[in-house]
């Protein structure tokens, strides 16, 4: 008996099969198999508890594929109902276009009820994905009739999202509003917390003038937040404890939980949301001490860079320490130590991969850490439970080589070729591409290697499009009629595309040599390490039509960032441009430490840090969604994903 695995590794039709857009043909057709599945072989719905429970375990992807397998085989109305569940599955892995393409094709005409309702609230958070409230709000006043008292889930949904999208808009009251009507609804008591923090963050965007222009004579649940928070404002000058006695007396059955009025009373600033002492612990001269000590100059020009605080009480603002240690787990263990019993609140460090690891395995940590790296090995293989105060954020290649199978896949190839550095590095990268890629589904025709100290990587790459193959069969030819042909050598035709593992000095050769040995349509995609971080047309003008992710820091600089960046290259200039993204990873390390509890709270919610957007997953790691980018004329051009990606 074949598992789900097995049975999606099996269906492969011979033919795309044109049903429901881009993203769903990619998901029902793909690789080309010698024989077509049979009807025994095929996914039927019997087989959708499994697929919830994939979906259930974070294999949104893998889910939306079968689901998408199966609304194909399917006739309406299950038909639409399991493509539906697809692309809602595709939003609750963050695959915002492929959600978005995948509910434009559903027939709408003989939905029931229950699926219209469904239909218009993932309309909805897709619009709030692409930042498009009012759209998200049409969506919703299309479906408020059409709502029941008794489906509380889809009420909740409906509540939250409307909240959201006033937010977006700008309408804090109306967000708080609609959050004082969602809380009946909620029945997790951190979500309650969480809503009512979302209320008193909403009305604190309004002056204390807009607060008092907006009660009434009531003493409803309302009014009884709009006094808290405007007593919030006045309370951080006068403290007054009778104010609070008083509010209490005006509503005493008010919802407002303890700690949110302990919370929103004590008026503190952000920073002191921080530790008041933080150590940092790096190995500052050893054989990694630059790229050490980037880290470390990226988190000291983030501290320095916070905007000074000009209104209310002196605050106190935590105090860095810096351990020049941590070069082997032991030291690290001794650092750490010496951090604690100096006063540290939260410890930065290490870098060492194994470090990390050793901390992975120890029952618990009395001060929080946030190391710089990820245990090894890593995967299924890892410590069952990892101590709850150690969280990990990493530049991580794997990670970035899975999210380019994942691209590639939604982008509707399905064969591949890769070429990576005959390196450790090169191999890790490569084993982590091909092994998201077939679990995918797609199929690896081809792998070479190249030595990155050369410059010549012509025989590679004819190996890798078969090029040599062809000129054998010429000479063969020739020696059989005796006589010279006109011949050009064909590359191997099976390629969708190809994966480069390169950094910036080898991709710029290896390139315009695929172009050279007949493969200039085809395309490239590739990790970050093909961008060397600034522009440089001159040097990456043989770069064309290469796709490649890469992080906010070097794509998508904000002001803000432009002046960090700026101060950063001033003080350190040799050293930013060959540790740039490092800079920001220290940057992020710094900003990170103040959204861990959110981040902790709601493993969907994402910070968008200067890496890339920042997610904790279930092992406390920062798994890292960075940004896509082709260059165009030398300069790398940010790609619109709500377009089909354009071929070379």
């Amino acid at each position: 008996m074949l598992n789900l695995t097995q049975r999606l590794q099996q269906l492969r039709s011979p033919a795309r099969l044109v049903t429901i857009g881009l993203l769903m043909a990619l998901l029902a057709s793909c690789a080309i198999s010698p024989q077509a599945p049979g009807p025994s072989e095929a996914i039927g719905p019997e087989y959708v508890p499994e697929l919830e429970k994939m979906a259930t375990d974070g294999q949104f992807l893998d889910a939306a594929l079968a689901y998408s397998r199966l609304a194909n085989a399917s006739e309406p109305p299950a038909k639409q109902q399991y493509s539906l569940r697809a692309a809602e599955l595709l939003m609750d892995g963050n695959y915002v276009p492929q959600s978005y393409q995948l509910i434009s094709e559903i027939d709408t005409g003989t939905l029931d009820t229950n699926l219209k309702i469904r239909l218009g609230l993932l309309g909805a958070r897709i619009a709030l994905a692409r930042q498009l409230p009012d759209e998200a709000q049409a969506k919703l006043t299309s479906i408020d009739t059409l709502l029941s008292e008794q489906n509380k889930n889809q009420l909740l949904q409906y509540h939250q999202l409307r909240a959201r999208a006033f937010y977006q808009q700008k309408q804090y009251l109306e967000t708080a509003r609609e959050r004082v009507q969602l809380e009946p609804l909620l029945t997790d008591p951190q979500a309650v917390v969480t809503n009512q923090e979302a209320i008193v963050s909403a009305l604190k965007q309004l002056s204390p003038q807009e607060l008092q222009s907006a009660r009434t004579d009531t003493n409803d649940t309302f009014n009884g937040w709009l006094d808290l928070v405007q007593m919030g404002m006045t309370m951080a000058e006068t403290r007054e404890s009778g104010d609070l006695a008083a509010w209490h007396e005006r509503y005493p059955q008010h919802p407002a939980l303890e700690s949110v009025i302990n919370s929103l009373l004590s008026a503190r600033p952000r920073a002191l949301t921080m530790p008041t002492q933080i150590a940092v612990i790096l190995p500052l001269h050893n054989r990694f001490a630059e790229a050490a000590t980037a880290i470390r100059d990226g988190f000291l020009a983030a501290y320095y860079a916070q905007p000074a605080n000009t209104e209310g009480p002196s605050v106190v603002v935590p105090s860095i320490r810096i351990y020049d240690e941590g070069n082997d787990p032991e030291s690290f263990d001794f650092a750490y130590a010496q951090a604690v019993n100096d006063g540290a609140e939260f410890v930065v460090g290490p870098l060492n991969k194994d470090a990390v690891t050793h901390l992975a395995s120890r029952d618990d940590l009395p001060v929080p850490v946030l190391a710089l790296n990820y245990t090894e090995p890593h995967g299924n293989n890892l410590p069952e439970k990892h101590p709850d105060n150690l969280y990990q954020i990493s530049l991580s290649p794997e990670q970035e080589a899975r999210q380019v199978a994942e691209r590639a896949w939604l982008d509707g190839h399905s064969r591949v070729a890769i070429i990576t550095a005959d390196s450790p590095w090169g191999k890790r990268v490569a084993r982590a591409f091909s092994k998201r890629w077939l679990q995918l589904g797609g199929h690896v025709v081809g792998k070479q290697t190249y030595n990155p100290q050369e410059s010549d990587y012509s025989l590679p790459i004819r190996r890798l499009l078969n090029v040599d193959e062809s000129n054998a069969r010429e000479r063969s030819l020739e020696r059989t009629l005796g006589i010279k042909l006109e011949f050009i050598p064909r590359r191997r035709q099976d390629i969708d595309f190809i994966f480069m593992a390169a950094a910036s000095r080898q991709a710029r050769l290896i390139k315009p040599q695929l172009r050279f040995h007949h493969a200039p349509d085809v395309p490239v995609y590739a990790t970050s390490h093909c961008y060397s971080g600034t522009v440089n047309k001159d040097m990456d003008r043989d770069m064309d039509g290469v796709r490649f992710l890469d992080m906010p820091w070097t794509l998508e600089v904000s002001d803000a960032d432009s002046q960090l960046k700026a101060e950063i290259s001033k003080n350190w200039p040799e050293l930013e441009k060959q540790y740039s993204r490092l800079y920001a990873l220290g940057i992020d390390a710094f900003h990170i430490i103040g959204q861990l509890n959110s981040l902790r709270r709601n493993r969907s919610e994402f910070y968008r840090g200067e890496t890339g957007d920042l997610f904790l997953d279930a092992n406390n790691r920062l798994e890292r969604r960075l940004i896509w980018a082709r260059f165009v004329n030398g300069i790398p051009e940010l790609i619109n994903d709500f377009q089909p990606t354009a071929q070379n």
